[in-house]
């Protein structure tokens, strides 16, 4: 029973000391860093809890590629969407307003920083986002639809 007794403390022990490194590595690790990137930076960053390409990141990325725009563009461009950031996040945040109006606010704003864009841009670039489907986030009313849907093409 001795013996027993004695191989039985001895693997318990050997255990603990196995254990020993998964315990110093648990205690040395650290939680990634608080999340400090520019609301536009953020992929998500309107707030619908999903990623589908809404977001100003997407936003600004998908006319990056459409326009051929400069890096001075982009600049300008991030800039446009990070004054109305406030603006957007105080509407989104409204639960005062009912979705309708909340869209309706949306779109103003989506129609301003939409100017403000092609204010940015050459006459190329300007025909070109004039074809593109309106800004806004995903599900806004007129969001994936060209402004000239539902109408025929112009024959020649």
């Amino acid at each position: 029973m001795k013996l027993a007794y004695k191989l039985s403390l001895l693997v318990i022990c050997v255990g603990l000391l196995l254990c020993i490194p998964l315990i110093k590595a648990q205690d040395t690790f650290q939680a990634p860093a608080p999340h400090t990137q520019d609301p536009v930076d953020h992929p998500d960053h309107q707030g619908n809890g999903h990623d589908k390409g809404g977001g100003p990141r997407q936003m600004i990325d998908r006319l990056k590629k459409k326009l051929s725009l400069t890096t001075d563009q982009v600049n300008q461009v991030t800039t446009i969407f990070k004054n109305h950031d406030a603006a957007l996040k105080a509407l989104r945040d409204n639960s005062e307003i009912s979705k309708e109006e909340r869209h309706s606010r949306s779109e103003v704003i989506f129609k301003q920083i939409q100017s403000e864009v092609r204010a940015k841009l050459n006459a190329d670039q300007q025909a070109i986002l004039d074809e593109m489907p309106p800004l806004g986030p995903p599900g806004h009313p007129g969001h994936g639809k060209r402004k000239d849907a539902g109408n025929p093409p112009p024959s020649n």
